[in-house]
């Protein structure tokens, strides 16, 4: 069974959802690939990962918390699942460029397949594609508008204000 919950946060309503042992999406609105929470997920704002989930992201929007400790997981291919993973890696304030990232996870002429896994992170902010960036520092793409990924790492000063 998959739960999940709608609250509001600084950059538009964020949906999240478990599968009860750990948190398995996060969209922000907007989001052109998540467009409809799916009929077979049930509404529950009480569950404890989404609770904890909530707090940790006011605390991050708070500028108390530069990572999460709520447990997440990934479904994806094993190549989605080790972008995401290196994602995890990139600590608060910092950037890195798409190439780099490519490789960090050894796949260094992959640097398009590596744009796209970002791009189809299952869970924004919690695992950090905001802070990737195109080679020549501009910022990229962004499933939920450009200017929500200019507020994430101005928020996190990775990007001057």
């Amino acid at each position: 069974m998959t739960y999940y919950d709608i609250f509001p946060s600084p950059i538009g309503d964020i949906t999240a959802s478990t599968d009860g042992v750990a948190v398995t999406a996060l969209h922000i609105e907007g989001d052109r690939y998540f467009t409809a929470v799916p009929t077979e997920w049930t509404r529950q704002s009480t569950h404890p990962l989404l609770i904890q989930l909530q707090a940790e992201l006011g605390e991050y929007f708070a500028g108390t918390r530069v990572r999460f400790d709520v447990p997440v997981a990934f479904e994806g291919t094993e190549f989605q699942r080790s972008v995401w993973k290196a994602l995890q890696g990139i600590p608060s304030g910092k950037a890195v460029s798409y190439r780099t990232l490519a490789e960090a996870i050894g796949r260094p002429k992959a640097v398009r397949a590596v744009g796209t896994a970002v791009g189809r992170n299952p869970l924004c902010i919690v695992v950090p594609c905001h802070r990737v960036l195109a080679s020549d520092g501009s910022l990229g793409g962004y499933v939920a508008g450009l200017d929500r990924k200019q507020l994430l790492l101005t928020l996190e000063g990775a990007l001057a204000a």
